[in-house]
C-alpha cells in the first residue's frame, strides 16, 4: 500500500505527530510512506502554485493522510486551500481513501475535522478515519509565563497512533471500510454555529491579533525569523533586511518572536487584553474536551 502524508506544521506539533504516524505505518508489511511538508515551501505559498505543488510532490498513493493544526477552532485555512485543490481520485495516481488528523492547543479542537471531512468528501474521497491530538498551545508563548499544555503531545500519542496503524493495516489487506465523515461532526451544533459565526480565522488574524513588528535599529539581519516563518510572511531582502510580505499574511504562529536571538521581533497591540482573553479561555475550556486525543473510525 502506498501512503502519502501531507502536513502543515507551523510550530512543530503536527510534524511531531506526523513522524510518529509515519513510523507506525511504515511498520505495516508492504506499506510505503511518503511525507510531503508544505511548511515554508515557496512552491506552495507563492506564485499560486498549490495545485502544481501537490501534483509534483504527492506521488502515487492508495491512501492520503492530511495533518494540520487547529487555528481559531477551524482547520487552518492553508490546509483548506490544499484539500480544495486536490485532483479527483482516478484509481491510479490519486487514491480514494483519506484520513485527516489535527493538533490543537488543549482548549478546543473545534470543527476542524468536520471541515476536513466535508472538503475531502467533496473532492470525491472516502474518509475512513480521523484523529485529533491535544498538544501544546503555541500562541500562549506571547501572553503567559509558561506555554499552556507545554510538552504535549506526550505518552498518550502512542496508543492513538497504534490504533490508527491497526486501521490502516485492515485497509492494506483489502478490507473495505465505510466513510465515517459524519462522525467527525462531534461538536454540538451550537458549538459549530459559534465556531462559524464568531471565530473567523482570517478576520482574527487581520483585525484581532497583535501585529508582528521588527525593530530595524536592533535587527542584526541574521534572517532566523524569516527562516522560521512557515508561510513566508517574513522574507530576507538582498541587503539583509527582513521585511513583511503582504501577499502571504501572518498566521501568528509566533516562531519569529520566540526565535529572534536579540528580541528584535515583537508583538504590537493590546497584549494585556490578549492575555486576559487567553487566560479566560484556558480557565473556561482548558483540557476539558473529552476525549482529549482520539481516533475516530
Amino acid at each position: 500500500m502506498n501512503i502519502t502524508i501531507i502536513q502543515f506544521s507551523p510550530s512543530g506539533n503536527t510534524a511531531k505527530v506526523t513522524a510518529e504516524i509515519a513510523a507506525g505505518l511504515s511498520a505495516i508489511k508492504g506499506a510505503s510512506v511518503r511525507i510531503v511538508d508544505i511548511t515554508g515551501k515557496e512552491e506552495f505559498f507563492r506564485n499560486g502554485g498549490i495545485r502544481r505543488f501537490i501534483e509534483e510532490e504527492a506521488g502515487r498513493h492508495d491512501l492520503l493522510l492530511l495533518g494540520s493544526p487547529v487555528y481559531a477552532h477551524h482547520l487552518q485555512y492553508h490546509m483548506k486551500d490544499l484539500i480544495s485543490a486536490l485532483p479527483e481520485p482516478d484509481g491510479d495516481t490519486w487514491g480514494r481513501l483519506a484520513i485527516p488528523y489535527v493538533t490543537y492547543g488543549g482548549i478546543s479542537s473545534g470543527i476542524a475535522l468536520e471541515e476536513a471531512a466535508k472538503l475531502l468528501r467533496k473532492s470525491g474521497r472516502r474518509v475512513v478515519a480521523g484523529m485529533k491530538i491535544s498538544s501544546s498551545h503555541r500562541m500562549t508563548r506571547a501572553f503567559l509565563d509558561r506555554e499552556f499544555n507545554e510538552g504535549k503531545p506526550g505518552e498518550e500519542l502512542k496508543p492513538a497512533v497504534d490504533k490508527l496503524a491497526e486501521l490502516v493495516k485492515e485497509l492494506s489487506v483489502g478490507r473495505s471500510l465505510p466513510d465515517i465523515g459524519r462522525k467527525l461532526a462531534y461538536q454540538s451544533r451550537i458549538t459549530a454555529l459559534v465556531c462559524n459565526v464568531v471565530f473567523d480565522e482570517k478576520k482574527w488574524h487581520a483585525d484581532r491579533y497583535p501585529k508582528i513588528r521588527i525593530d530595524g535599529e536592533k535587527c542584526t539581519s541574521c534572517g532566523k525569523c524569516a527562516a522560521a516563518c512557515p508561510v513566508l510572511h517574513l522574507e530576507k531582502e538582498d541587503g539583509g533586511r527582513v521585511r513583511e510580505n503582504g501577499d502571504s499574511p501572518c498566521i501568528h504562529c509566533l516562531n519569529c518572536v520566540a526565535g529572534c536571538p536579540v528580541h528584535t521581533v515583537h508583538l504590537e497591540g493590546d497584549l494585556e487584553k490578549g492575555k486576559k482573553f487567553m487566560t479566560w479561555m484556558i480557565a473556561k475550556k482548558g483540557n476539558s474536551e473529552k476525549p482529549a486525543t482520539a481516533v475516530y473510525r
